[in-house]
């Protein structure tokens, strides 16, 4: 095993740097959509707006019937379906905020690639 170590350190410590470093081809190229055209801009600005809308009311709806069964478990008692339901509404108010913050967080991430 020191044979081993002894080996590793003696290579990286005579190993000199790199030299083959290659140019960014993506240098200064940035995503632009426009090059398709006004109509092609709009049409997809609408379908992903409508995307993220059908997306939206499906996670409300799912918030507000796990609240309903938050309701239904205490009226009835049910101990271990309240816990269930508990859990199933957490994550539905997280999913509604990630969708609800959707263009906040795609820019947050472009942010932060962009430097």
């Amino acid at each position: 095993m020191s044979l081993l170590t002894a080996t590793i350190g003696a290579v990286l410590l005579t190993a000199g740097t790199a030299s083959a470093q290659t140019d960014n081809p993506l240098n200064g190229v940035t995503p632009d959509l426009g090059v398709f055209g006004d109509t092609f801009e709009d049409t997809w600005t609408r379908i992903a707006g409508g995307i993220w809308g059908a997306f939206l009311a499906a996670s409300a709806l799912n918030v507000i019937v796990s609240l309903y069964k938050i309701r239904r478990a205490r009226a009835g008692g049910y101990q271990s379906e309240l816990s269930e339901s508990m859990d199933s509404a957490k994550t539905a108010v997280v999913a509604f905020g990630c969708v609800a913050g959707a263009g906040i967080i795609v820019g947050a991430i472009l942010f932060v690639v962009n430097g």
